[in-house]
């Protein structure tokens, strides 16, 4: 479907890019292709991969593309520019002719958005850093909690493990939704741990992180494997590609990385505050749901109010196990899962004595190698150590 939008204006006292551009019709007028001779290319590409989507192949957008192809040009004016498939003025690179590349699986430009529609990346123009919009509606406490943990005051704690919020864009003509602006960062566990003290290290600043979050009175609620990541920049120098989070340029299903131990110290955040609460001191800080991506916690198996800051330390207590489990190695730290993750809130392990616990490690021991057990296979990839020649799987 063609996607328009009206003429130029100005937004908040600036020149907002708003235009008419009818993108089906400026892709054919680019290409040198009848839609005949694009017809006859696409059936004999889905005879040998059905699942081809046929809008892809032709070249169009799909679903929420349309909202980023529609704010490119804004984005771009505020110092922004995402990947080349979401210009207005995109043409596949399949289609630039002089023949059909039926092949379009091997162009970057064919991933679609695999994140949700709310998330897309983009590089800042001034220096090149790789970062990550977050489509967030306005009336949500999302955008006072993200602005108050970036406050220069508290970024400046050493203890904030929060992601950064480089930039908040209002939209225009949208006055339901802005954009968050932060670094692009990759899951804590992307590529392997390879000592127990990479791992105390990445639990510590967890630790720490929430800890502050709730000597602030912000319960996260949804402190999980998914939303604990860490910077990449040393681990992982030629970067992680956004959709394809096993590649580098989102093609070729191997990374290059670095141990830890060797780049080390690793910065590691706690993201997404979309189902968190920012108490007002005083109040007495209960809640009911929403839940988060762990879906054992005893508390939200009732429907009286819980306190959810002891449900913040229950879920990181379960990512502790989910490690014990998938690494051989990690069971110096089964006490301080087990003592997280009690059944009774008032019986679970302060992140205070969690840290202590930590600590208590000896340094020795931290030095121990830790070994990923083998995982299903449709998620082993090959891997290489930077500048060395060791390969392994997981």
């Amino acid at each position: 479907m063609p996607f328009t939008q009206g003429p130029w204006e100005m937004y908040d006292g600036k020149p907002t890019f708003r235009w008419h551009f009818d993108s089906l019709t400026a892709l054919l007028v680019a290409m040198p292709f009848s839609p005949e001779e694009l017809d006859k290319a696409y059936q004999e590409v889905v005879l040998r991969n059905p699942y081809i989507d046929r809008e892809l192949f032709m070249g169009e957008h799909l679903g929420s593309e349309h909202f980023w192809v529609g704010i490119q040009p804004f984005l771009l004016h505020r110092g922004y520019r995402l990947r080349p498939r979401y210009d207005p003025q995109w043409v596949p690179p399949w289609l630039r002719g002089p023949e059909i590349n039926q092949n379009i699986l091997t162009f970057e430009e064919s991933l679609i958005l695999g994140k949700g529609e709310d998330l897309l990346d983009a590089v800042r123009v001034s220096d090149g850093l790789k970062v990550v919009f977050k489509r967030v509606s306005t009336r949500s406490p999302e955008i006072i909690i993200a602005q108050y943990l970036s406050s220069p005051d508290l970024r400046s704690d050493p203890r904030n493990h929060t992601v950064p919020i480089l930039d908040i864009l209002p939209l225009p003509d949208d006055d339901a939704h802005a954009l968050l602006v932060m670094p692009q960062l990759i899951g804590f566990n992307q590529v392997p741990f390879r000592r127990l003290g990479e791992m105390t290290d990445a639990l510590h600043q967890y630790f720490e992180g929430l800890e502050f979050l709730h000597e602030h009175n912000i319960a996260h609620r949804d402190a999980c494997y998914f939303n604990l990541m860490m910077d990449g920049s040393k681990v992982v120098p030629r970067g992680v590609h956004f959709i394809e989070s096993d590649t580098h340029d989102g093609l070729v299903r191997r990374l290059e990385w670095n141990d830890r131990t060797s780049v080390g110290p690793v910065p590691y955040y706690i993201i997404d505050f979309g189902l968190s609460v920012m108490f007002p001191k005083g109040r007495k800080r209960q809640s009911r749901g929403p839940y988060g991506q762990d879906r054992s916690v005893p508390e939200h198996k009732h429907e009286e109010p819980h306190d959810p800051f002891k449900v913040d330390i229950y879920q990181l207590g379960r990512v502790i196990f989910k490690m014990i489990q998938e690494y051989d190695g990690l069971e110096p730290l089964l006490g301080i899962a087990t003592a997280m993750t009690r059944q009774d809130p008032e019986h679970r392990i302060s992140l205070r004595d969690a840290l202590d616990q930590l600590d208590r490690i000896p340094k020795k021991k931290l030095k121990r190698r830790v070994w990923k057990r083998t995982c299903p296979i449709e998620t082993r990839i090959s891997i290489r150590f930077c500048g060395g020649s060791t390969k392994s799987r997981f």
